[in-house]
């Protein structure tokens, strides 16, 4: 029998692991905290999604500026919070009970949405825009929580599939949450509908987040810098000290990275390379999010009840092929077009060319799942469970810092240098390359794994069939 190294050591099962991650959904120790994020994140993009039917139907004053420019200054309320708060959240989360904490700022929601109410109907922009920083805020702060509480709850075995529901619960939280403010805006009364959702919403997850066991923090955890900019450094500090826990966090990061091209241009994609109209939007928005659902809860049954590094190579190398599928089935769409009418959805699956589109988008969405999940729960278990809370807000400040790269790219290949949108895809998906490179030549235990997961269990079989 194989030896493993010390860090592969780590990685095994330290328990019995439930049947099924679906499991976990049943029980204390995590389905109080899974409803809770998943309020939380909802609320964020209700909100948001409300307050930008505001902005782009006139809803409220604009002070003379373009739709455009609004947008980003939601966007930009939304991603700040987390350079300036999560650092300084992550260490508080580490020196006290992590549980507590979790009260107190679902508590602190309920007061922001309370305001938000109050912006919402009396239709003041810039009470609005101050609640959609304090969303900001609470969400900068929470993120390191409910990630560090899940190794304090959950077995090493069951790691994995916490996370896959975490992602697949954030994710349909996020979608819903924009969704939901985006139809209730389309009732006469719908600010009203918004005020009174985002505070029951709020009050739901406070009443989830007391039913959440006890997460204390261990007596070796660092002791509060009060100043935040030394904290910032700090955090970063303890982000390097292990090399796994680094190559993880600019891994996930770059998912980030991908995730805000990806869903940022698709619409724009839709309209003007496949000619779609806003019903083909909603329907590949759709087909990724089912995509990186099915990904993510397919990392435990890939992974055997265990955390599998191997997987993270795996979903990489499907990303490419399905960002490159999706590129070169743009282009050859777009070529073909004989109409300059925007084709409904049913018009579109008439198109030969367009199931090459719809393949590659859900390739694209569950290979995404697939790579993020297994560095999420290894990133989890190799941090030192003393600041695990600060390598988590370490993550949080770097996958801002990647989704303000994502929009600078944007803008320079697209708007600068007037790439076609397949072209900037191809590029994206070329500089993928290049990145997964760099991690899988940074940190062996990636591709150790794959050898050890793939090559030998290959080697056995045929062993075996002789």
């Amino acid at each position: 029998m194989e030896s493993l190294s010390p860090k592969e050591t780590q990685l095994k099962p330290t328990g019995s692991a439930t049947d099924s991650q679906f499991q976990l959904l049943r029980q204390r120790r995590f389905y109080p905290l899974f409803w809770t994020q998943f309020g939380g994140a909802f609320n964020d993009n209700f909100y948001k999604s409300a307050l930008m039917m505001l902005f782009t139907y006139g809803g409220v004053e604009r002070w003379g500026l373009s739709i455009d420019t609004l947008n980003n200054l939601v966007a930009a309320a939304l991603i700040i919070p987390f350079f300036l708060f999560a650092p300084s959240a992550g260490q508080y989360a580490d020196r006290l009970d992590k549980a507590q904490v979790t009260r107190r700022i679902k508590l602190l929601e309920i007061a922001v949405m309370v305001c938000g109410a109050i912006a919402i109907v009396r239709g003041s922009s810039a009470m609005l825009l101050a609640v959609i920083f304090a969303t900001g805020i609470q969400s900068a702060c929470f993120s390191p929580l409910k990630y560090a509480i899940l190794p304090q709850h959950v077995n090493g075995d069951e790691l994995t599939g916490a996370n896959a529901l975490f992602h697949t619960g954030t994710s349909l939280a996020v979608f819903l949450g924009l969704i939901a403010g985006t139809l209730a805006m389309q009732w006469s009364s719908g600010q009203w509908v918004v005020a009174a959702g985002g505070i029951l919403i709020a009050w739901a997850g406070w009443r989830f987040s007391r039913k959440i066991p006890p997460a204390p923090a261990l007596p070796n955890a660092p002791p509060i810098q009060p100043n935040p900019l030394r904290q910032m450094a700090r955090t970063m500090g303890y982000a390097r000290q292990n090399k796994t826990v680094f190559w993880c966090l600019v891994g996930v990061s770059w998912y980030w990275f991908l995730g805000s091209v990806y869903l940022t241009q698709l619409p724009n994609f839709t309209r003007e390379v496949l000619g779609g109209s806003a019903s083909a939007v909603t329907f590949l928005l759709v087909l990724f999010l089912v995509g990186v659902v099915a990904g993510s809860l397919l990392c435990e049954k890939l992974s055997k009840h265990k955390i599998e590094p191997a997987l993270v190579p795996l979903g990489a190398l499907l990303v490419g092929l399905g960002g490159g599928g999706l590129a070169l089935a743009g282009a050859s769409f777009q070529s073909s077009q004989t109409t300059e009418a925007l084709l409904s959805i049913f018009e579109l699956t008439a198109e030969l060319g367009f199931w090459a589109v719809v393949l590659a988008v859900f390739l694209l969405g569950g290979s995404a799942g697939l790579y993020t999940v297994p560095l999420q729960a290894l990133m989890q278990a190799e941090a030192k469970p003393e600041y695990r809370a600060q390598i988590i807000a370490a993550n949080n400040v770097l996958n801002a810092l990647f989704m303000v790269a994502a929009a600078i790219f944007a803008v320079v290949f697209l708007g600068v240098l007037d790439f076609t949108i397949p072209h900037f895809f191809m590029l994206t998906m070329l500089l993928h390359c290049c990145i997964i490179i760099l991690i899988l030549a940074r940190e062996p235990l990636f591709l150790t794994r794959v050898k050890r997961r793939f090559l030998h269990s290959a080697e056995r079989r045929q062993e075996a069939d002789r």
